[in-house]
């Protein structure tokens, strides 16, 4: 079985704004992916932080802010930078999920 990247996947969500096309920026105004869609990457329900943790196509960690009923921001989605205040938590998270895609992917080889 052959893996295919988040990326280089259509989305299957309903979204308006990506529906049945790819999704390669994370926060794009009046997205409304669905945290399962299957172009979202390996991702982490945070919710102490109210947000949901996830590598983009470089390997990177962003988050994404929680909104009600099960919603996310994803215009406020951005990559974690050096100023915020969970950073040295998220440098170990950033390690563990790049750890899990490649075992993932590893065992799809």
């Amino acid at each position: 079985m052959a893996y295919t990247h988040p990326w280089r996947r259509v989305c299957d969500c309903r979204c308006l704004v990506h529906h049945h096309l790819p999704r390669t920026t994370y926060n794009e105004r009046d997205c409304a992916c669905a945290i399962t869609c299957v172009t979202q990457p390996i991702t982490l329900l945070a919710d102490h932080w109210g947000c949901a943790l996830f590598l983009d196509q470089g390997g990177d960690l962003w988050q994404v802010p929680a909104m009600a009923n099960g919603t996310w921001d994803w215009e406020s989605a951005a990559e974690i930078d050096s100023r915020a205040g969970f950073y040295g938590a998220s440098r170990v998270i950033e390690h563990l999920l790049r750890q899990c895609a490649h075992v993932l992917h590893a065992s799809i080889d």
